[in-house]
């Protein structure tokens, strides 16, 4: 622990490097890409066919001959290693271009080529440039068949695991319509828009073996386009009208004549009314005296009176006679008529369409995790690199591995909110210890529980002492723990100093810490180790790379390679089980909610883009577990430099295949194949990949999740949200 370092001096014995290692670790970090051009290829001719005989136990072979010659050891690994390596060289070169083999190693190799030829579409030009390097392949598997593996099957698994991954998306090339039509000059006002949806693909993202190129897509309108047609109708009605006619009209003439009648003339007449009184006035003041009035009335007398009437008369020869006159009569009748009208239609037309800007970043992370996952160590990737470069390959990956080592490690399980039940392997005992440190430093527990393993055992070595003086649980040198002010050489510090003091580790700057508030920091406190541990590689930066903090922590690439790889271990084996109220209630029906919180985003059309899926905000700085919404099987868990942390799992509802998926998580609780029930914790809500915010981006898809998402269905129409 600490500068210089010294600890666990008997974990380093345990775990001697191998002659290849040691090479690669010369070469490489030496040499570099100049080792792949130093060998020509008339030696590694000679060396191919050796290497195919002897094949795993060839170093056996080559240390038993020179052994019994008598040379020095040093000479004996040098000739080794120059020997391993050639064939290392050639035996990739030779898998990857073909050239000379015959039999079995041909038919490796065109193996190797079908395998690569799989990984995309040879017919798609774009795709074919992604296509996975056959060279690339057969340099990996010159590794394992140093290890004695099947080449077939790891170049068939490589060749799987390494295939690119395109994410299309579908967008909306609408058309957009609109007509105008002027009759006769006037015109009328346009029409309403109408628009005709086109759905397209276009890719988004390529996720391929070393790197990414992502594809931004921004949506724009064309200038109206006009299109006039010029047509003509006849229009024809009827229409009542006026007309003045001359007409002949025929008559008999006719005199008058005259007759003397009697008639009835009325007349006035007074008379008085004896009996009837109309009135009654006072005369003279005389009471009872009376007058009648007079009355008037009308009556009748005949008197004689002359008429005329007309009757026919003959006049000249006294024969009668019709005569005639002319005269203008205004009549009314129907008309036809017709008028030719100029009709101009007048269509404009626009398109939504895509400005597309692609940009490619050069990154080895899913490739470290496909090796990883492969248990190469760091010393073989190193190889592997010179390998391909050997064969004319370009690649940058321990240039890479140097500054982002950590990639291939995924984490982000820190503040889990619920409980953490260990797999096997790791005592439960110590859980608590390992969660409390996490929450106070951000360092996983899983790696936490990885250095306890590499460093102690758990606990359970025998003196907790290393032949260098590392001491305690987690194998600290006294002067890291209590501080370097103190160190009286390699690390060591007075056995008169009290090294559990807290006081005595702040004056040293020490980086032994209490953890578990009993005012001592003691390295053979189980608590405080932890703590101590956790404390050490939040300093030496395991936030932005754990890699180099564990390496930090003991230098030895061996050492990084074997906790990273047993906290890989540990992290997928434990089983998560979400707070109460954390998680959404597990439902009766098909399927439930993937997690708490609000849709903030639907599926469907947003941006010009179909949204295929929904997107649950995240609410609050507590983390928001996401968990599997029925029964099914994992079938890819993987980071995606677009969805960021993914998980899709298959699911069989009612003899209907399923797959949901689950994007933008801060880590993944879960592996490719394994088997998941309705409300396990996959991964908590994050903001990985090509993310605005942390939230849960989830999809549906009725059949397999394909790169057009053309299985998508709307989430809401499946799941109560």
């Amino acid at each position: 622990m600490g500068l210089p370092n010294y600890q666990n001096n008997n974990q380093e014995e345990e775990q001697q490097e191998s002659p290849l290692q040691k090479l690669v670790k010369q070469q490489a970090n030496r040499k570099g890409k100049k080792i792949a051009k130093k060998f020509a290829r008339k030696a590694a001719k000679l060396a191919v066919k050796a290497a195919k005989q002897l094949g795993a136990s060839l170093i056996k072979v080559l240390m038993s001959f020179l052994a019994g010659l008598g040379l020095p050891t040093i000479l004996i690994a040098a000739l080794i290693i120059i020997g391993v390596i050639i064939i290392s060289l050639a035996m990739s070169f030779f898998f990857s271009s073909g050239d000379g083999l015959t039999g079995e190693d041909k038919e490796l190799h065109e193996y190797i080529v079908k395998q690569a030829d799989s990984t995309v579409d040879l017919n798609d030009p774009f795709q074919k440039k992604y296509r996975v390097p056959h060279a690339l392949i057969a340099s990996v598997i010159q590794i394992d068949a140093l290890r004695d593996e099947d080449a077939k099957d790891l170049a068939k698994d490589m060749a799987k695991s390494l295939a690119p991954t395109f994410d299309y998306g579908k967008y909306n090339e609408f058309t957009q319509k609109q007509t105008q039509v002027c009759e006769d000059g006037v015109c009328k006002p346009w029409s309403s828009i109408k628009q005709t949806d086109k759905w397209v693909s276009k890719l988004d993202n390529v996720d391929f073996w070393n790197g990414y190129t992502s594809f931004t897509h921004e949506a724009y309108l064309t200038e109206w386009k006009y299109d006039t047609k010029i047509t003509y109708r006849t229009d024809r009605w009827t229409e009542t009208e006026k007309y003045t006619e001359t007409v002949v009209e025929k008559y008999v003439e006719y005199e008058e004549v005259s007759r003397t009648v009697l008639v009835q003339v009325p007349y006035t007449e007074t008379i008085y009314e004896p009996y009837v009184v109309i009135e009654y006035k006072y005369i003279e003041k005389r009471p009872g005296v009376y007058i009648r009035v007079e009355v008037p009335v009308t009556k009748y007398r005949a008197k004689q009176v002359t008429r005329y009437e007309t009757k026919k008369v003959i006049v000249k020869d006294k024969v009668p006679v019709e005569r005639s006159k002319e005269k203008k009569v205004e009549k009314t009748r129907e008309v036809e008529k017709s008028k030719v009208v100029e009709i101009k239609t007048t269509t404009r037309t626009r398109q939504q369409k895509f400005n597309s800007t692609e940009n490619t970043t050069e990154d080895y992370s899913y490739f470290d995790q496909i090796l990883n996952s492969q248990n190469f160590g760091t010393e073989d990737k190193k190889l592997i690199e010179i390998n391909y470069l050997f064969t004319g390959g370009e690649i940058k990956y321990t240039d890479w591995l140097g500054i982002n080592g950590s990639s291939g490690f995924t984490g982000g399980y820190g503040g889990f909110n619920g409980t953490i039940t260990p797999g096997a392997g790791v005592p439960a005992q110590f859980m608590g210890y390992y969660l409390s440190a996490e929450k106070k430093y951000g360092v996983d527990w899983y790696s936490l529980a990885a250095v306890h393993f590499v460093e102690t055992g758990f606990s359970t070595h025998p003196t907790m002492y290393s032949s260098v003086g590392a001491i305690g649980h987690m194998q600290f040198m006294p002067a890291t723990w209590v501080g370097w002010k103190y160190n009286i050489g390699g690390g060591l510090v007075s056995s008169t100093l009290d090294i559990t003091s807290l006081s005595v580790i702040k004056s040293g700057g020490g980086y032994g810490v209490d953890g578990c508030g009993d005012g001592k920091a003691d390295p053979w406190d189980v608590c405080d180790a932890i703590h101590t541990a956790a404390h050490y590689l939040s300093k030496s930066n395991y936030k932005n790379d754990p890699r180099a903090a564990i390496f930090n922590y003991n230098h030895a690439t061996w050492y990084v390679d074997k906790v990273m790889k047993a906290a890989q271990g540990y992290k997928n084996g434990a089983t998560y089980t979400p707070a109460d109220g954390a998680m959404p209630a597990i439902t009766k029906g098909d399927f439930m909610r993937p997690a708490t919180g609000k849709v903030n985003s639907g599926y469907g059309e947003r941006w010009g883009k179909l949204h295929a899926g929904v997107d649950i905000a995240k609410v609050g700085s507590a983390n928001i577990p996401i968990v599997a919404v029925a029964d099914g099987v994992v079938v890819k868990s993987y980071l995606s430099s677009s969805y960021g942390n993914c998980v899709i799992i298959e699911h069989q509802i009612n003899g209907v295949k399923y797959q949901s998926l689950y994007a933008h998580m801060t880590g993944r609780a879960v592996n490719n194949g394994q088997k998941v029930t309705k409300g396990q914790f996959l991964g908590n809500m994050g903001n990985t990949g090509r993310s605005t915010g942390p939230h849960l981006h989830f999809e549906l898809h009725k059949g397999e999740w394909n790169k057009t998402k053309s299985n998508s269905v709307d989430p809401v129409l499946y799941i109560p949200f």
